[in-house]
């Protein structure tokens, strides 16, 4: 697929943060899914965006859609190999890990360097604690 569409996108003029909620639950990030997404909604290329960002994007809201809602559409294309045994996403124990450190006292930093994520994600891991 040809990376043309991207300029022709809904979200070039906005906020990148927009798309990458604060909060991982709760109003504010209610808020912010709803205003990503009605940016999403007037999109020229939406399709072209979702296919991309269900291949590619594992967070954020992409195509209109939120990551969770990315990862059903990819389950729900996979419908043939149904049955097989789905193995926890790594991120789920990485975030756990994070999460352990914050309620230790772990400077962002230390949390950031020990479980090789951003600053930024782990502030996001802080504001959810916080909702």
């Amino acid at each position: 697929m040809s990376a043309d569409w991207r300029a022709q996108a809904a979200c070039v003029g906005e906020d990148p943060e927009l798309f990458f909620p604060v909060v991982e639950e709760g109003p504010l990030c209610e808020d912010q899914v709803t205003a990503a997404k009605k940016v999403c909604a007037r999109c020229p290329v939406r399709d072209a965006c979702l296919e991309w960002s269900t291949l590619y994007i594992h967070v954020g809201i992409a195509g209109g859609l939120t990551a969770e809602e990315r990862r059903c559409a990819r389950v729900e294309s996979l419908e043939p190999l149904k049955g097989r045994v789905r193995r926890p996403s790594p991120r789920d124990d990485i975030r756990a890990a994070g999460f352990a450190l914050i309620a230790q006292g772990e400077s962002t930093q230390d949390v950031a360097a020990r479980c090789g994520v951003t600053d930024r994600t782990v502030e996001r891991w802080r504001a959810a604690i916080s909702a």
